[in-house]
């Protein structure tokens, strides 16, 4: 029997969609016994792709490559914005795509084909072939509520959400302040707010939507999203790297090893989040006040250049700072190894820019948190680990988003010594309990890709 095919044309402009989107295709070949052809372009790669998609090309599965042409964007294009520019480069990469798309066809049925919310346009490609299409969200099951009632409300709003004063309702989510919402969203004389909508518009275009999450962490969410109106739902997550797939040359984790358990905070904004120098410098402070144990990963730019990080500590840092508090903290320049950290007995807590992948990894390995988001939709996060689920402490920011150094030391004695913390830590071990049972046989996340792989398979000689 022809094992289904499948097509994915992967985002390759953030390895936060890149990383769970591989993981998801190593489950549908692994247990499910499907055949893979991932479309690929180098537009926008980062330097991790290429070990990612090595790891796969050597796996034994059934996956295939199919490179487009390189795709070049004119001198101005690429001044634009992030989402002018990804427009910009689907224009041009859409009849590429569309005859890969052909090509397949005519050697091996394509059942499905996948892509990620930010290249909604192939909608209009699939719909011309008659392909069905999935879209796979590696965020949260909030956030597409969010999306899929976004047009009703961009509709219905005349005024920018930045300039709005009241809370943002969603069906399936807590109260939201606009402040909080996806920073595209802020302005809506912003090219990236025609952008964002324009994608939130096609969401119920797609057959079905993959999302990395599971039932148990957005109950509520996922509940919301269980209407006729809405495509078929899939909470197929956790889509998490394993700790094989994270080999570990640090030797942050002997420095674990020689610490009392959950007696750490892991402070790390994720592979991208750059804060100011000034910020820098009150995060520090706050932590030694503190008086906690902590291994801080800081990432920071070089004085008067926004385009490279700095490659010294020391230059980072207040002076004395990694002296004063050498008996109890480590600082590492621009990189940790997540996974091992956050799954060390010694961890016992998570400032986090709440980028979902990060949220994710932080629930499995029962890691409360205290939520520092940057941007995108980890304001929304937020609010998730806050008010609805209960994991995590929240700092306060000021108008311009900056966080003194006295909330700092609040947040962080509160999450590691507080009431507040230990109610996080409570929930979020029977969160992580939860996660196990879900990826267990029987369990939510294997029927919900179970179901997920009988819909993507089910359509090949109807559509072919």
């Amino acid at each position: 029997m022809e094992r289904p095919h499948v097509a994915i044309f992967p985002f390759s402009a953030a390895m936060g969609h890149f990383l769970p989107l591989a993981e998801f295709v190593k489950r549908l070949c692994n247990f499910h016994g499907f055949s893979i052809t991932l479309i690929i372009t180098k537009w926008m790669w980062t330097s991790q792709q290429p070990a990612v998609l090595e790891r796969l090309a050597s796996s034994a599965l059934d996956i295939r490559f199919a490179e487009i042409p390189h795709i070049t964007l004119d001198e101005d294009e690429r001044d634009m914005k992030f989402g002018a520019r990804i427009s910009k480069f689907m224009l041009k990469a859409m009849p590429h795509i569309e005859d890969v798309l052909q090509s397949l066809r005519s050697s091996s049925p394509i059942s499905a084909f996948i892509i990620d919310p930010f290249c909604t346009e192939l909608l209009a490609v699939t719909a011309k072939l008659k392909i069905p299409t999935y879209l796979f969200v590696p965020a949260s099951a909030a956030l597409v509520c969010f999306m899929l009632n976004l047009p009703k409300f961009v509709s219905e709003m005349k005024v920018s959400f930045k300039d709005v004063d009241f809370e943002v309702e969603v069906p399936g989510f807590p109260p939201i302040p606009p402040r909080d919402l996806p920073s595209s969203l802020q302005d809506r004389s912003d090219s990236e707010f025609e952008w964002f909508v324009n994608h939130a518009s096609r969401f119920k275009e797609a057959l079905g939507i993959l999302i990395n999450t599971f039932a148990e962490f957005e109950e509520e969410a996922i509940k919301a999203l269980s209407t006729p109106a809405t495509p078929a739902i899939y909470p197929i997550g956790p889509l998490l790297l394993t700790e094989s797939d994270t080999p570990d040359q640090s030797s942050c984790l002997n420095w674990l090893d020689e610490q009392p358990p959950s007696s750490v905070l892991f402070v790390s904004f994720g592979s991208f989040g750059v804060i100011s120098r000034e910020q820098i410098t009150d995060l520090a402070i706050g932590l030694e006040a503190s008086g906690h144990r902590f291994l801080w990963v800081v990432r920071g730019y070089k004085s008067g250049d926004s385009s490279t990080l700095e490659t010294d500590i020391s230059e980072l840092l207040p002076e004395g700072f990694e002296n004063r508090t050498r008996d109890r903290g480590l600082v590492l320049l621009n990189w940790a190894p997540q996974v091992p950290v956050l799954s060390h007995p010694s961890t016992g807590g998570f400032l986090s820019h709440c980028g979902w992948n990060s949220t994710l990894e932080s629930a499995c390995n029962g890691v409360p948190m205290i939520t520092w988001p940057l941007g995108a939709e980890q304001g929304m996060n937020k609010a998730i680990l806050v008010k609805q689920i209960q994991v995590a402490v929240d700092l306060k920011m000021d108008d311009k988003r900056f966080v003194k150094r006295e909330e700092v030391e609040r947040a962080v004695r509160e999450l590691m010594e507080g009431e507040e913390g230990r109610k996080a830590m409570k929930k979020m071990k029977e969160l992580k309990g939860k996660a196990k049972i879900a990826m267990m046989e029987g369990g939510s996340t294997i029927k919900a890709t179970a179901e997920a792989s009988a819909d993507l398979s089910a359509s090949t000689l109807n559509v072919n």
